[in-house]
């Protein structure tokens, strides 16, 4: 009977150490990282959610087939390595430089980001975390608020939702530039998407690059 309890005991102090060290391979389940990105956004067509799709009085806040470029900074947690949760802040720019009478535009947007990247991989029906990945699909949403700094004779300030969801992939740069080492940084990449958003009024097709770090 002790033998059998030695046998029991050994094994799972094995099985404790073999995990333990491969969590200490793996590094941290949760890391703190930031997003910055660049797009461009161009018109998809107005809708007013509460009104039946019917413009106001003075008509769609952006009535000129106004294109968005913007700018975001995201801040939040990389979950497992393949979940991400975060908030950010971006600078719209509304404009149609081929419309002379669209006045442009100023906006700001805050708003709730998370993506997921499936780099789970299996290996003889064990699943992992790969330390070689290089490329990854992505898929993602926000959920936030729009401002726009319009005219002070018709709408004045505006406020509306911003809702948008993308899909895209990532390139772990750092792995596939440095190889094994410094593995702590292998989940930083460069990614590109495309989405369908709205705010202001405006269906919008964002198309973004960013880094994430």
């Amino acid at each position: 009977m002790n033998r059998i309890k030695f046998i029991i005991v050994a094994v799972l102090l094995g099985t404790s150490v073999a995990a333990s060290a491969q969590y200490s391979q793996l590094g941290p389940k949760n890391e703190f990282m930031l997003k910055v990105e660049a797009g461009y956004a161009p018109f998809i067509g107005n809708y007013v959610y509460d009104n039946n799709g019917e413009p106001g009085y003075y008509g769609y806040y952006l009535s000129k087939f106004h294109h968005n470029a913007n700018l975001n900074v995201i801040a939040g947690v990389n979950i497992s390595q393949d979940w991400f949760v975060g908030g950010g802040l971006g600078f719209n720019y509304f404009h149609n430089l081929d419309q002379k009478l669209a006045d442009p535009y100023m906006g700001f947007q805050a708003f709730a980001d998370f993506d997921f990247r499936p780099i789970w991989q299996s290996i003889m029906g064990q699943d992992y975390q790969p330390t070689s990945i290089k490329w990854a699909p992505m898929v993602g949403g926000r959920l936030g608020g729009s401002i726009m700094m319009g005219s002070s004779e018709t709408y004045g300030t505006t406020f509306t939702p911003m809702l948008e969801v993308y899909a895209g992939a990532n390139w772990y740069y750092w792995y596939a530039l440095n190889g094994m080492r410094n593995m702590e940084r292998n989940w930083h990449s460069f990614y590109a998407t495309v989405g369908v958003a709205y705010m202001q009024q405006t269906f919008f097709l964002p198309i973004r690059i960013g880094w994430r770090w």
